[in-house]
């Protein structure tokens, strides 16, 4: 099969809005010529992230991320360029001729792994709603409340109670059993002989990407006597259980709409809640509450609420501690216990700018039993009357510590410390501080210390890596790049007089190579074309740095091109001489030293003329 045709691609890219795709995932706000928002690559509390409509790109100016429409939606979805491609081709209502990746084993396994999961999806649903195995299936969500037009919404479906049943209609549609088993559909025999199903005589749960798309499953037992009440899929290349939540997908338009999301632990929960038309709301699928859970529900509202179990409150999974805290207390050399490692995964949307409540329902409810015994409205109101997190932590920590004695409060002080200590923001922190020390009765300087001391001493919790940085040298050579990206038009003139060779930064030597290289063929040098060409990311962050530059304001656009120019073959000039004076230094013939010191003459004198102000 062909690759995409460049001109294809930038078909699509010309199709669509940079602006869009990012706010998609991005609440922006116009700035000037720009929108801003919060990064979503990083743990960023000031918008750091800058989309230029104008130019079609992104920039980051705190980790460093940037590049155009196709490079944010690879990034931001965990997908390959391909797929971006394909996505907002769909988007553009453009038709894609077939393609074949640049990294055709990755793609091919990517796509099938997707095509498995969505094999399984219609697979299990049709079973459920069509096959008559399934009746004790469907009689167990019609007791539980869930009508048709929900089913049909999330998708449920019915694994049905056989060995191979998926494994043998999958194989007969041209699946390979290894590729069932990365996708965590099946599993290999312990003696290696053969594949069975994972997901057997259970209620079906698909969890699907921010992209829409179906990477796992959630099941639920139907057996009472099964030991496992709730399986979930592996991890896999399309998998991330950190960083997915089960029904973000269908209900993001509803948390926008609200302001906030409703964050419980179960898929029934979720479904319960939906068919009492409360959609905006998300399940964590029992694993804990992540950072980057808490990163992606940012994206679509600026507050969310944590449902606790009313058996369970202060020890649920929803709670416990993010995989980025460390496990042990540096500034007091002890090892948190598990109650304060627990208390530490509510703070993870603190730490991502999220206002956070916490509703703690009566003892032996959960969302799903409370909604059908109390309606709608009950579980709102529930909601409209979520606890302050602030006050939440006071009263765990106030089960746990006795806070009218110097040990509890100095134990609970120090916990909470830590806890507050990670949120970037720090109006936000200044406030949380303030709080806890007014609740705690100690001065607000002694818990100031105390952030600031653990601060000192714990390497950094979580966010990307820094950027590597790279050679920005030289000035000249970086201001003639700019300028030649925002008028396009000048660069064969330019290159007429001087060769991408003559840059001496390797990198801006190869960004000169593809503009005149796209020059001769006539194709287009715009960033956002330009890093389509890039295989490398780095590449292409310079690229997004260089064109976000503000490049030279000058009206007199002649008079800094000729002195770039002058400087550039002057450079030349003197490479030249330093070459020739090593050969001088080198025993030559006669003829070839009369012939190497005449050159030498010449150009050292062309040099003087051209070092001569005008």
């Amino acid at each position: 099969m062909p690759r995409i045709p460049e001109t294809v691609i930038d078909q699509v890219r010309l199709s669509i809005d940079i602006v869009d795709v990012v706010g998609d995932h991005v609440a922006l706000t116009r700035r000037g010529k720009s929108f801003v928002g919060l990064c979503p690559f990083h743990d960023d509390s000031t918008p750091s992230l800058n989309v230029s409509q104008e130019k079609q790109i992104y920039k980051c100016f705190a980790c460093g991320a940037g590049g155009n429409s196709f490079t944010f939606l690879r990034d931001i979805e965990n997908i390959s360029f391909i797929e971006a491609v394909r996505q907002l081709a769909d988007r553009a209502g453009i038709a894609l001729p077939d393609a074949k990746p640049a990294d055709p084993d990755q793609q091919e396994v990517f796509d099938q792994l997707y095509r498995a999961n969505e094999l399984a999806v219609k697979y299990f649903h049709h079973l459920l709603t069509q096959d008559e195995k399934a009746a004790d299936a469907m009689a167990y969500l019609e007791n539980r409340g869930i009508n048709r037009d929900v089913i049909d919404a999330f998708s449920l479906g019915y694994a049905p109670d056989q060995w191979d049943g998926f494994l043998q209609v999958a194989i007969r549609r041209g699946f390979s059993p290894q590729i069932l088993e990365r996708a965590g559909l099946v599993s290999q025999r312990q003696t290696g002989d053969g594949f069975y199903d994972r997901f057997r005589n259970r209620i079906t749960f698909p969890i699907h990407a921010a992209t829409g798309r179906p990477v796992a499953f959630g099941a639920r037992a139907l057996d009472p006597n099964e030991q496992a009440k709730y399986i979930n899929s592996p991890e896999t290349p399309v998998y991330n259980k950190s960083a997915t939540l089960y029904g973000l997908w269908r209900n993001r338009d509803a948390i926008r709409d609200a302001g906030t999301a409703l964050v419980v632990e179960g898929y029934m929960d979720l479904i319960a809640l939906a068919q009492y038309n409360i959609e905006n709301a998300v399940a964590s699928s029992g694993t804990a509450l992540t950072t980057d859970h808490a990163r992606l529900l940012s994206r679509y509202a600026p507050k969310i609420i944590l449902i606790f179990d009313g058996d369970t409150a202060g020890a649920t999974a929803a709670m416990r501690g993010i995989e980025s805290l460390s496990e042990v207390d540096l500034t007091t050399k002890r090892r948190p216990d598990q109650f304060e490692m627990e208390m530490r995964g509510i703070v993870s949307p603190l730490e991502v700018g999220l206002g956070v409540g916490v509703v703690t329902l009566p003892e032996d409810h959960d969302p799903d039993s409370y909604v059908r015994a109390h309606g709608p409205d009950g579980f709102l109101r529930l909601t409209e009357n979520a606890v302050p997190v602030i006050d939440f932590l006071m009263e765990q920590f106030a089960q746990r510590d006795d806070l009218s004695t110097v040990d509890g409060k100095t134990r609970t002080a120090h916990a909470l410390a830590e806890l507050v200590g990670g949120i970037k923001d720090n109006t936000r922190k200044r406030f949380l501080i303030k709080a806890i020390a007014e609740k705690m009765e100690i001065d607000e300087k002694t818990l100031i210390s105390i952030v600031q001391t653990q601060r000192r001493t714990t390497r950094p919790q979580n966010g990307q890596p820094e950027p590597e940085p790279y050679d920005t040298r030289p000035r000249s050579e970086r201001e003639l790049l700019t300028f030649l990206m925002q008028h396009p038009e000048t660069a064969d003139s330019v290159f007429n007089q001087i060769s991408p060779d003559n840059f001496t930064n390797s990198a801006y030597r190869q960004i000169a190579t593809m503009i005149a290289q796209n020059r001769q063929q006539k194709q287009s040098i715009e960033t956002a074309h330009l890093i389509n060409q890039c295989n490398d990311d780095r590449l292409s962050r310079i690229l997004t740095d260089l064109s976000l530059e503000i490049g030279i304001e000058n009206p007199n656009i002649d008079i800094p091109i000729r002195d770039y120019i002058h400087k550039f073959q002057l450079k030349s000039l003197e490479s030249e001489i330093e070459l020739l004076e090593k050969q001088l230094r080198q025993p030559l013939s006669s003829d070839d030293l009369r012939a190497t010191l005449e050159k030498h003459r010449h150009l050292t004198a062309q040099r003087k003329a051209m070092a001569e102000p005008k």
